[in-house]
């Protein structure tokens, strides 16, 4: 990889100097930083699957220049090596921060995923709680020994009440929104890594959040809906909960299959979770 990578950024930056790798650990994109002859930064990262790097650049393409200097720009990219080469964005990985106790960091998040979701109307979503219920089915053959019976029974359940929710609008969406895909820079957010972006149901880009650190600071829920401009209604949490259902079964299993323990944790406390609750 080293060699093609070499070769490609000379042919598209010029002669570079590589910075420093980061990648994330579960190793489906090699993401390096590199500077040009000119000291400027840039991003190159290469996918190993063709579905994640054609949404990406789709995504890049139609929506995240909605973002403006929010997002990173898309300056290549390379069908065959499923490589991109991407502008630096000022800031440090939000993960890492105390975002969760900052109101103001909140507020710009949900006016920067308005932003996104607004990007181009998609129209409803007509098949819907079907659509959700054949994904659930399909990772739940994957869930031998990983899932008690109990578990899979009650998120099936909850995943087959999406079939009472009205038909949801769709829109473009990030689908793994928060801390660790925000960047921030002197109090300003900026979003990166746009490789899970699809058409979804806008509140399932809330679902991280309304899961985890909203449960005990409604008021950070408040300021993201401030700066969204939009409530969550009754129609919404059916889904939240429907959706957080699966979302939890799959994020163990895809997890899992990765390696990173660390994010299965925090699928199965999800579901612990949505169980308590109901």
């Amino acid at each position: 990889m080293e060699g093609e990578l070499e070769r490609y950024l000379d042919r598209v930056l010029g002669p570079c100097t590589v910075v420093g790798d980061r990648s994330w650990v579960h190793g489906r994109a090699a993401v390096i930083e590199v500077r040009d002859a000119d000291g400027v930064t840039w991003f190159a990262k290469r996918h190993s699957g063709e579905r994640n790097y054609r949404a990406e650049v789709a995504a890049y393409r139609k929506w995240v220049p909605a973002l403006g200097e929010r997002a990173p720009n898309l300056r290549a990219h390379d069908e065959e090596l499923q490589m991109m080469v991407l502008s630096a964005v000022p800031g440090e990985d939000g993960s890492g921060l105390a975002l969760e106790s900052d109101a103001e960091i909140q507020r710009q998040a949900g006016w920067l995923l308005r932003r996104f979701h607004d990007a181009e109307s998609l129209g409803s979503w007509d098949d819907f709680a079907a659509a959700k219920l054949d994904e659930f089915e399909k990772w739940a053959a994957r869930a031998d020994g990983l899932l008690e019976r109990t578990q899979l029974a009650f998120a099936r359940r909850e995943v087959r009440r999406l079939s009472e929710v009205e038909r949801p609008v769709r829109v473009p969406c990030h689908r793994d929104y928060g801390p660790r895909n925000w960047l921030i820079a002197d109090g300003r957010v900026s979003v990166i890594d746009f490789e899970w972006a699809r058409p979804e149901v806008w509140v399932n880009d809330l679902a991280r959040l309304y899961f985890g650190p909203w449960r005990e600071r409604p008021d950070l829920q408040d300021a993201f809906l401030d700066g969204y401009g939009r409530a969550i209604d009754d129609s919404d949490r059916a889904v939240l909960l429907g959706c957080g259902a699966l979302s939890a079964v799959s994020t163990v299993i895809w997890a899992h299959a990765q390696g990173d323990a660390a994010f299965e944790a925090i699928g199965r406390e999800n579901l612990r979770r949505l169980m308590k609750r109901t």
